[in-house]
């Protein structure tokens, strides 16, 4: 595709730190009116939101805050992608991705996939959790395991749902919404401009990959959701669609989502999301990587991309 955007000629490095700069100056500007919009019928101490010492227990702060993460998410990613993807490249569907559709084959093997990556999924975040850096690196390891004590706090918050009413409501803010705008911003702005400069598709999925996970600032969870991360991009570079990477990130989240739903209420013990950890955990997990990749393969060989962003694998 040619770049016919106003600024799709600037060098992928100024690219990339205009996407940074046009990503948090949307957050910041839709969180502000997000803010000024919900603050007549949501009344929160607003000192203790900044200074992120909010009660997230009391229910009319955890509404808040669950507002707060989709204008976050919406400034951050939805509508700064669709912006930069104007600017880059004027026509936005195309640069997104957006428009070919895939057979429905496609789709079903994109879900099934991350079914599959499951057990190996948790068998790297339990190793990923034992993290230990070396003894200079100590006050790093202290502030990583207190950020991911409080990033459980408010991950539990969001997601404990008394009622079907707030379970849709939590699928809506924790699976649609990450589904659309961090497809669009690191599998289709921030690895179409890697691709660009590195001229390695390869190369493009895994580097957007490490940013992806990077960005959700939780590095006890890093590696698989980089793997996860990897698992989209090439489903978009293969397919030459986003859409089977949103469908696929939409599972994976709304998944969380509703098996949290269900141990929360004892339809289920929490076995069977756990599958891949604990003793025995690897046999789970090299089964796992097989079908994955074994699917992966059956993904790309019938993926049907023929138009000019179809990657160049030889790179």
């Amino acid at each position: 595709m040619v770049n016919k955007g106003f600024l799709g000629g600037l060098h992928p490095v100024a690219k990339l730190v205009f996407t940074l700069i046009v990503a948090l100056t949307f957050s910041f500007v839709v969180i502000f009116a997000g803010t000024l919009l919900i603050m007549p019928f949501v009344h929160v101490p607003l000192d203790e939101f900044l200074a992120g010492r909010l009660d997230l227990t009391a229910p009319e702060n955890l509404l808040y805050g669950k507002f707060m993460q989709i204008f976050f998410h919406l400034g951050l990613f939805i509508l700064s992608s669709i912006f930069l993807a104007w600017a880059f490249g004027k026509k936005v569907p195309e640069y997104l991705y957006m428009k070919q559709s895939p057979q429905i084959e496609i789709y079903l093997l994109s879900v099934i996939i991350i079914f599959a990556a499951v057990p190996f999924i948790n068998y790297i975040l339990e190793l990923n959790m034992q993290l230990q850096l070396p003894e200079f690196l100590k006050p790093v390891e202290d502030w990583i395991y207190t950020s991911e004590e409080q990033a459980e706090k408010v991950t539990y918050a969001f997601l404990r749902a008394d009622t079907l009413q707030v379970l849709f409501f939590n699928i809506f803010m924790i699976a649609v919404i990450p589904a659309l705008g961090e497809e669009f911003m690191f599998r289709g702005v921030v690895l179409r401009i890697l691709k660009d400069w590195s001229r390695s598709a390869n190369l493009a999925i895994w580097v957007s990959a490490i940013l992806f996970s990077f960005i959700h600032m939780q590095f006890l969870g890093f590696f698989p959701r980089m793997i996860l991360g990897v698992l989209f991009g090439y489903m978009v570079v293969w397919s030459g669609s986003i859409w089977p990477a949103v469908l696929a990130h939409f599972v994976n989240n709304a998944a969380a989502v509703v098996f949290f739903y269900l141990f929360q209420h004892q339809f289920t013990d929490g076995t069977l999301e756990n599958i891949g950890k604990g003793s025995g955990g690897i046999y789970f997990a090299v089964v796992s990587i097989f079908v994955t990749l074994v699917l992966m393969w059956l993904f790309r060989k019938k993926s049907k991309s023929t138009g000019p962003d179809t990657p160049d694998f030889s790179s």
